[in-house]
């Protein structure tokens, strides 16, 4: 069994230095040949790996091929094409092309030129001066070997995401793109002087300056991809572009997390045939290594998958786990057994330790044809979610005059238009983390396949406030254990042997003395993208906070760089600690509708606090202060991205200052309006007296200051009141994930 350097220590340094040599064991592939559709030459590439010294395989992309085998077919039908014979038959497709087209490498060595005969220095001027590749010489020649096709749990994996998504050669090809072609170099000349460097630099390792090996071809080493799980970090060494310009784009680097690991079913999720990662991906990435941070290959990038709705960007790639592989290639007639390390010391990943640690607070809501995320704040059961969720459902429900007048007087909610309505919310088996011993037999029994559960819970609130927000109880836990059992048949079926108050559940910790810092790592679970039906897996995606929006010294909105989409909407923003730092709510959209994934805005905890609160029976006067409560004008349009500076105009500023000298009675009584109707003020008053349920101490002494926003200015020389609804940003509306 093969090993690799060992990695010691927990530094980001020892791991960029570890990755960066994997570089060397990375090519090129270009196939090449006469489109007959056209006059161009159809020229393809991707990236690949190496497996052996000796024997010089290369396993990289089919998708690099299909595009020949189309032509071929459509030449030999009249233009006419059938994806299925295609799919069914790649393999001998892929052989009978073989003789009009070629397939060519390029090796790290071949563009930064090693020369040992020189002295020291000269070898670094000339890596140096020769870290350009010859357009002719530097391709060096292979052979088609065999093609590898995707195994079934993959395929099954691949038929679910296509009724939603947009897969690479849509049709019965899509299966032919997820396999693997294997490609043998010729000549290994390259390979063998690599190996007899490699040999003379071991045995002059005390010469610190003999230290030019980084450009020698090396082989990857395969690590266990069953142990790999959401948050996992990897890294993702390709060459988007590569045949343009190698020079430029050869071995580049890009590094993400696992943000979803994706099985056929529940009862096989230990068993994931597709990673979901959001390192970057871009053209000529297919066939790309994915590397964890011991520098183990994990995985191979397949082709990407993108939205049919061209405004809601589908940002993360996916990746072929290598285990998906392994069977086959070590089957005859090809025999490969590559260099493996399955098992290897533990590194402690903060990302993944805080994914596992707060996973279990996170809950699939679905209402209607409505679906989002959920985060559990009591033990008792209790989901914030978003309010958009639900809302339009409840809108098309109710066709009464008392609803639109509701909504536009911005009151609260009448709880009859939801108090009989039920959510749908599908908990994690590991989020329950106390029953009687009654009901966890029958869990027990009816559920040890499942990991999930499906309960239905009753809607408590739903914010009419600048407060995106839904609070639902989970309520029929017990129903559903008896409907188990009566599946079951067995002898006990008495409700009243369920009792509610012994379920307990795992769930979130509401902090208001954190202070979350500009730049600091954060991560979102939820369940974006899958739908409930197709039993989706949780899924995270990190980035930093990049911006934060106080009033009066409490944070109202974090705007983060973590990647979020359709389904997210209600899901957890965290730390890296696992702290809980508040409810994803939304993306922005620019004018054209084309959704900004990485641009999305977030509900403090602190603002939240009544909810806590009221749902761990520590103050339960903090709901009917949340259900009195106003909207908050300005609040409300700072979340519609709808308050901007009045534009600076000379003219105007000439003109006000002419009334202030002349007019100043006027302005006196101007400034009184202000006061009383200015809805800065008005604003202010108002959130600051929200504030004094969520924290009394804290804020007590700031309940009579001026009301401030860090990020947005007020020009005192502009009297109109309804400033805020004529300025509009770019970005003038929010899109409800």
């Amino acid at each position: 069994m093969g090993d690799i350097n060992s990695v010691t220590g927990n530094s980001d340094e020892v791991y960029s230095e570890k990755i960066s040599n994997l570089r060397n064991s990375s090519v090129i592939v270009r196939v090449s040949g006469i489109d007959n559709s056209n006059t161009n030459s159809n020229l393809s590439n991707s990236r690949s790996r190496s497996f052996s010294y000796t024997s010089g395989l290369i396993i990289t992309s089919p998708a690099i091929f299909l595009p020949f085998i189309q032509n071929d077919y459509k030449k030999r039908n009249k233009n006419s094409i059938n994806d299925s014979f295609i799919s069914i038959n790649t393999k001998v497709s892929i052989e009978k092309i073989l003789k009009n087209i070629s397939i060519d490498i390029l090796l790290e060595s071949d563009v930064v030129t090693n020369n040992s005969n020189n002295s020291n220095n000269s070898n670094n001027d000339n890596n140096f001066d020769n870290k350009i590749y010859d357009p002719i010489n530097s391709w060096k020649s292979c052979r088609y070997i065999d093609y590898i096709s995707c195994g079934q749990s993959t395929i099954n994996v691949l038929s679910k995401l296509k009724n939603h998504f947009i897969l690479s050669n849509q049709g019965s090809l899509y299966e032919s793109s997820f396999g693997l072609i294997i490609i043998e170099l010729i000549d290994k000349t390259p390979l063998i002087s690599s190996i007899n460097i490699d040999n003379n630099n071991n045995n002059n390792k005390n010469n610190n300056n003999n230290n030019n090996n980084n450009n020698i071809v090396t082989q990857v080493t395969i690590g266990n991809s069953l142990q790999e799980r959401s948050g996992n970090r990897i890294y993702v060494v390709g060459s988007p572009f590569g045949f343009i310009s190698p020079t430029m784009f050869l071995n580049s680097i890009s590094s993400g997390i696992i943000c979803n690991c994706i099985a056929p079913t529940p009862q096989s999720s230990s068993n994931p045939s597709m990673f979901l990662i959001d390192a970057r991906s871009l053209p000529g990435n297919e066939g790309s290594a994915v590397f964890n941070r011991q520098g183990l290959l994990v995985g191979i990038v397949a082709p990407p998958i993108r939205s049919k709705n061209d405004k809601l960007p589908f940002t993360l790639a996916p990746v072929i786990p290598i285990h998906c592989y392994l069977s086959k290639l070590e089957e005859p007639p090809l025999s490969i057994f590559p260099q493996y390390l399955l098992t290897s010391p533990s590194i402690y990943d903060p990302i993944q330790q805080a994914v596992t640690q707060c996973q279990n607070s996170i809950v699939l809501v679905q209402f209607k044809n409505s679906w989002g995320s959920g985060v559990l704040i009591s033990e008792n059961g209790y989901i914030l979610t978003n309010a958009h969720l639900i809302i339009p459902s409840l809108q098309q429900d109710s066709n009464n005059q008392q609803q639109q007048q509701v909504t536009q007087e911005q009151l609260a909610y009448p709880e009859s238009l939801y108090k009989d309505k039920l959510v749908d919310i599908r908990i994690n088996k590991n989020s329950i983390k106390s029953f009687n011993s009654l009901q966890t037999h029958l869990f027990n029994q009816q559920q040890s396949n499942q990991k999930y559960i499906w309960c239905k819970g009753s809607i408590e609130y739903i914010s009419h406030t600048h407060l995106d927000i839904a609070l639902i109880k989970i309520k029929l836990i017990q129903n559903e254990l008896d409907h188990y059992n009566n599946d079951n048949h067995s002898s006990v079926h008495n409700s009243n042997s369920y009792d509610e108050s012994l379920i307990k559940f795992n769930h979130v910790v509401c902090n208001p003395l954190l202070n979350p810092k500009y730049g600091e790592r954060v991560f979102v679970l939820g369940f974006p993208l899958i739908p409930p039906n197709q039993n989706p897996p949780i899924s995270v995606t990190r980035g930093v906070i990049s911006n934060i929006v106080s009033v009066d010294g409490c944070a109202v909105s974090y705007q983060t760089t973590a990647s979020v989409h359709s389904g997210n909407s209600g899901g957890g923003l965290f730390d890296c600690k696992g702290n809980f730092l508040g409810i994803v709510t939304c993306n922005a959209k620019q004018k054209n509708g084309l959704i900004i994934t990485e641009l999305n805005f977030s509900i403090p905890a602190v603002s939240l606090m009544n909810f806590f609160q009221y749902s761990n029976g520590n103050d339960k006067a903090s709901l009917d202060l949340m259900k009195s409560s106003k909207t908050n004008k300005f609040l409300r349009a700072l979340w519609k991205l709808q308050i901007t500076p009045p534009p600076l105009n000379t003219t105007n500023n000439n003109n006000n200052n002419n009334n202030n000298n002349n007019n100043n009675n006027t302005n006196t009584n101007n400034n009184n309006n202000n006061n009383s109707n200015n809805p800065l003020q008005i604003g202010g008053k108002k959130y600051s007296e929200f504030l004094t349920k969520i924290n009394q101490q804290q804020y007590q002494n700031q309940l009579s200051q001026q009301y401030q926003c860090d990020t947005f200015k007020r020009n005192s020389n502009n009297n109109n009141s309804n400033i805020f609804e004529k300025q509009k940003l770019t970005l003038k509306d929010l899109f409800n994930t």
